[in-house]
């Protein structure tokens, strides 16, 4: 019995040895463990912050804002200072870009303000007496009171007026989400630009689709596609669909120095119950010098298709005698040709030239339009600065 109850003793004290050896290993072992972990956070460096810029900013002027072929401001200050279209507008603006760094490569946003630094009043440039700016021509009723010494009219409401043609102010707003797989590199979203006043025509909200091809890189063939799926100026174009492709490079000839040629064609479907219009809208072409940060930039537009804007929507045929009813013709009214005693003159000797009525019509009409400007030249300097 005595024997019996040694080996149990003797069993459970190496059981026990066992155990306690066992839970000093396991001790030593996640002191260990800890004292690893411990070393290992006092050698690690903090996170560096984000480096990004939050915001990138781009200030640039230019003597034109082409929007997809359609002249923003020049043809506008034109009108307003009744002289001719030209294919090197005088139209200055400042243009002030915001690219914003979301913190997501996934989601970019960006907004652009433009803002004309020239023809911000509204002036008088059909020297009409008139009841209203822009209303009908009284002038006449003032002539005949001045002849016969009565005063037919009411001075206060018939006079001279200053019509609406300032050039207004404009934003741009462009919110993306960006993605890449085999086929490329996409971007969809919106696109929402913002006119005032007469230039609200060109205002629009499109769906975008943009893809920039897995090939060639070299040149970065990038198509657009827009879809205005909005109703401004009375419903004009809603439905229609403008797409680019275009091709850039940028060459790095230092670390400050650097230059970018670019090209796009655009191709323009106007959805227009009347019209029904589509075509080749612009071919542009630009190169960009920038040395540290500041750049100048020459671009030239050419309008192959004159077609899509040879109309009174986008060349307004106010102030003349016979409208433009040939939108092929490539001719437009001239806005040098419709107001002031010069051009008064010259029209009432054609109508009183001893010639067919026909003849005389062909002749007015002729004399008060021009050429189709073909060809814009545009030039923009600026700077680029990111924070």
């Amino acid at each position: 019995m005595k024997f019996k109850i040694l080996i149990f003793l003797l069993f459970a004290g190496s059981v026990f040895a066992e155990s306690t050896a066992q839970d000093n290993s396991k001790r030593k072992k996640k002191e260990t463990n800890s004292s690893s972990v411990s070393k290992k956070e006092e050698t690690l460096e903090p996170t560096p912050a984000n480096s990004d810029p939050v915001v990138t900013i781009t200030q640039y002027m230019a003597n034109e804002n082409n929007f997809r072929g359609i002249s923003v401001y020049g043809d506008r200050y034109a009108r307003r200072n009744n002289t001719e279209y030209k294919s090197v507008p005088d139209a200055w603006f400042l243009t002030t870009e915001l690219a914003f760094n979301t913190g997501d490569k996934k989601f970019t946003s960006n907004m652009l303000f433009f803002n004309p630094t020239v023809g911000r009043t509204n002036r008088d440039n059909d020297y009409y007496y008139q009841d209203k700016p822009g209303g009908e021509n009284q002038t006449q009723l003032v002539i005949h009171s001045l002849i016969t010494g009565t005063a037919s009219y009411d001075q206060n409401r018939i006079k001279k007026r200053a019509e609406r043609n300032a050039l207004g102010d404009a934003a741009l707003g462009e919110f993306y989400y960006n993605w890449e797989n085999r086929a490329g590199s996409f971007s969809t979203g919106l696109y929402v630009l913002i006119n005032v006043g007469d230039n609200s025509r060109f205002a629009t909200s499109d769906y975008t689709f943009i893809w920039r091809t897995p090939f060639l890189k070299y040149i970065n063939p990038t198509l657009s596609t827009y879809y205005k799926f909005t109703s401004e100026f009375n419903g004009y174009g809603t439905g229609s669909v403008y797409s680019n492709l275009s091709f850039s490079h940028h060459f790095a000839v230092t670390d400050k120095f650097s230059i970018t040629p670019a090209t796009h064609i655009g191709y323009q479907y106007v959805n227009d119950y009347e019209l029904q219009r589509r075509g080749i809208s612009d071919i542009n072409t630009s190169l960009k010098i920038s040395y540290s940060g500041v750049f100048i930039k020459g671009i030239h537009i050419y309008r192959p298709d004159t077609y899509l804007w040879d109309n009174a929507i986008f060349n307004p045929q106010t102030g003349v005698i016979y409208s433009d009813n040939n939108q092929n013709d490539q001719r437009v009214t001239d806005p040098s040709k419709r107001y002031g005693l010069e051009n008064q003159f010259n029209i009432d000797t054609i109508k009183s030239m001893p010639i067919d009525a026909d003849l005389k019509q062909k002749l007015i009409y002729k004399y008060q339009q021009q050429d189709f400007i073909k060809n814009t030249f545009v030039i923009q300097i600026g700077y680029t600065m990111k924070f």
